[in-house]
């Protein structure tokens, strides 16, 4: 979970299969069909980091937005849905792991376009200390509500030396950031502990990314298995719900543009996390899913409160 042992493990991945220092070419070739055999691969590596697995996840709605279901999915209709904008905290007997980190109100406000939605800063101050606490954070990906919080923060660069960015999303965040307010320096992105890798890397006990660019370039998954034996696969935004994942269906293609996403890259993610869920038993969790989110929370598969100190 140190600093050190994580550069170790990046400097020595290349004996598991993960390749280290090629983004550029990475990017140029573009996202392509996962192998048949990832899920076992990451399942491997989920064990190659020694130490205890996590016990439990907790998540925290620290904004909302609404809009059309029509915007969210291909095919929707006009009833309002509600987009939770939210950041997980994985914990272990030791300590957490952070997956995105929130964002703040300036920044919130662009996702707003005109509207006032609903916002509240003391529960992104809670994410401002989990991430403060935790020994490692990790970001879905670089639209600014999920990565303005290790950007835009009193605490940036003592955040920032435990954050894993890969080098496609320093990539987009230092040259075409979402917005002006979470654009990187150079000079500030190498205080970031910035990675490549081809398919997988895991990064702590139990805890795997997975390259998913599509919905931007620098897109990961997050494999989590818990102690219990229990397995997460936290979407970020290849889906904005589950029924883009259980109907196969993306964004509207208005949205899609909007984004500039890769339809492609998209279907084939979705394909192998309808596959994922219903015949390994995944839990799959979409960060922006409020009604999922809440189910999951009253079974008590994941906690309504980051646990602080």
């Amino acid at each position: 979970m140190k600093r050190r042992a994580l550069l170790s493990l990046v400097i020595a991945l290349p004996a598991i299969g993960v390749a280290v220092g090629h983004g550029e070419q990475l990017l140029a070739q573009g996202a392509r069909p996962y192998p048949a055999d990832l899920l076992s691969r990451v399942r491997g590596a989920a064990a190659v980091i020694p130490g205890a697995l996590p016990a439990r996840i907790n998540y925290i709605k620290f904004a909302e937005s609404h809009r059309p279901l029509a915007d969210i999915i291909d095919g929707g209709s006009q009833e309002d849905y509600v987009s939770a904008r939210t950041a997980f905290q994985v914990i272990y007997p030791s300590g957490s792991v952070m997956i995105d980190s929130g964002m703040d109100q300036i920044v919130h406000k662009f996702f707003g376009f005109g509207r006032d939605e609903p916002y509240w800063p003391e529960r992104n101050a809670a994410v401002q200390q989990a991430l403060r606490q935790a020994k490692l954070v990790v970001v879905t990906h670089e639209h600014g509500d999920h990565v303005a919080g290790v950007i835009r923060s009193d605490f940036r660069k003592e955040i920032a030396a435990k954050t894993i960015l890969t080098r496609a999303q320093v990539q987009t965040l230092t040259t075409f950031p979402q917005v002006p307010e979470i654009r990187l320096t150079p000079e500030a992105a190498r205080e970031y502990i910035v990675v490549d890798y081809e398919a997988y890397l895991p990064v702590a006990p139990g805890i795997v990314l997975i390259k998913a660019p599509g919905h931007t370039p620098g897109h990961q998954m997050v494999y989590v298995r818990l102690d219990s034996g229990h397995e997460y696969l936290f979407i970020g935004d290849v889906g904005w719900t589950l029924a883009n994942v259980t109907q196969l269906k993306l964004r509207p293609a208005a949205t899609m543009r909007r984004i500039s996403e890769d339809g492609a890259a998209l279907m084939f993610e979705l394909r192998w996390i309808k596959d994922a869920m219903e015949k390994d038993g995944l839990t799959v969790i979409p960060s922006h899913d409020d009604v999922l989110l809440q189910d999951l929370a009253g079974k008590r598969l994941i906690g309504e409160q980051l646990m602080l100190r």
